[in-house]
């Protein structure tokens, strides 16, 4: 008896819903939906392509990129960084030369590690772009003819077949090349877009996103959306304007916020102190008595800094990335990887 209790709960656990992919139609503005009025076979001449061009921009998502020198001085930054720079401008008043150079060459070592490896792959992205530079075959001036994608305009013509990777948000037509109506359907993988794991079937009249790829059929489509204004556009400016930190930077900073406060107060209670002291001790304060009194206190500092902190953050989180990149996975910052390993 117990044993087909425990089968029929087995059962129910191994029961599996399925879930019927739900199309959303996107409304387009009235003075969008006029140009999409294209005639099918024609396509737009040159004088529509320009004059679109010059309303709707190219169909590429801009990219602002940081000044290389902003970027590594970027790295001298944060709570830690800023004590620890403290420290070393106060080794360099009182002539410590030695820990002077010390810490001064685990600050330009942590930022050389992060800079350099986050340099690596921005280089490897920029690659990747390079290679997916896609050509797209479009109706322009009643001919099929193939452009750069980054060419295509609202109301142009593409025609979609097995394997393309879709230039452009786009209508479906429901005809072929030839003008005829076809008997498939298109089959597109947009798990990227979604998290669908499987292909979802698009008919006519559906749109089809920039970035999905067709797993079947081929079908003529008008384009509705070029560049930033596509779905992938809009994430990708989302995410650009988007300054969360992540979980392990919170982490650091609360670390960082914390020693900034507990160091800064023992600093001072104790220089002002050693002051008092050395001055009952002596009539008058001497420029060797204060550069006395602050080595003891860089000592205290020094001692209440974590220095090499950054530098073994850097350099194992540089070790992570190294082992993914030897798994064809592109980490663009290195505190990424921890964030990758705190997901279930």
């Amino acid at each position: 008896m117990g044993e087909k209790a425990k089968n029929e709960k087995d059962d129910k656990e191994a029961q599996f819903e399925d879930h019927e992919h739900v199309e959303v139609s996107e409304e387009l503005p009235p003075e969008l939906e006029a140009l999409m009025q294209t005639e099918p076979l024609k396509g737009l001449s040159e004088a529509e392509v320009a004059e679109r061009t010059a309303r709707f921009g190219k169909n590429e998502i801009s990219e602002k990129k940081t000044n290389p020198l902003l970027k590594f001085l970027s790295y001298f930054t944060g709570a830690i960084a800023y004590l620890i720079e403290l420290a070393f401008i106060l080794s360099g008043v009182v002539e410590d030369w030695i820990d002077f150079g010390i810490i001064g060459g685990l600050l330009v070592i942590n930022a050389l590690i992060g800079f350099i490896e986050e340099s690596k792959a921005d280089a490897a992205l920029d690659a990747l772009k390079n290679t997916l530079a896609l050509k797209s075959r479009v109706f322009r001036d009643g001919r099929l003819q193939e452009i750069e994608s980054s060419e295509l305009v609202p109301g142009d013509i593409v025609a979609v077949r097995l394997g393309d990777i879709i230039p452009a948000d786009a209508r479906l037509l429901g005809i072929s090349v030839d003008g005829s109506d076809v008997e498939v359907n298109l089959q597109v993988d947009q798990s990227a877009l979604t998290g669908e794991s499987l292909p979802v079937e698009k008919k006519r009249g559906d749109t089809i996103y920039s970035s999905s790829i067709c797993k079947q059929g081929q079908m003529l489509a008008v384009v509705t959306k070029t560049g930033a204004n596509t779905f992938i556009g809009r994430a990708a400016n989302l995410i650009s304007i988007t300054n969360e930190q992540g979980h392990f930077q919170k982490i650091v900073n609360q670390i960082g916020n914390f020693l900034v406060v507990i160091t800064l107060t023992m600093v001072v209670i104790i220089f002002i102190y050693l002051l008092l002291r050395r001055k009952n001790e002596v009539d008058h304060l001497s420029k060797t008595d204060v550069f006395d009194v602050l080595r003891d206190v860089l000592v205290l500092t020094v001692a209440a800094i974590p220095v090499g902190l950054p530098t073994v953050m850097s350099v194992t989180m540089a070790v992570g990335a190294k082992q993914l990149a030897a798994k064809q996975v592109i980490v663009k910052r290195l505190t990424a990887v921890e964030e990758m390993a705190s997901v279930s």
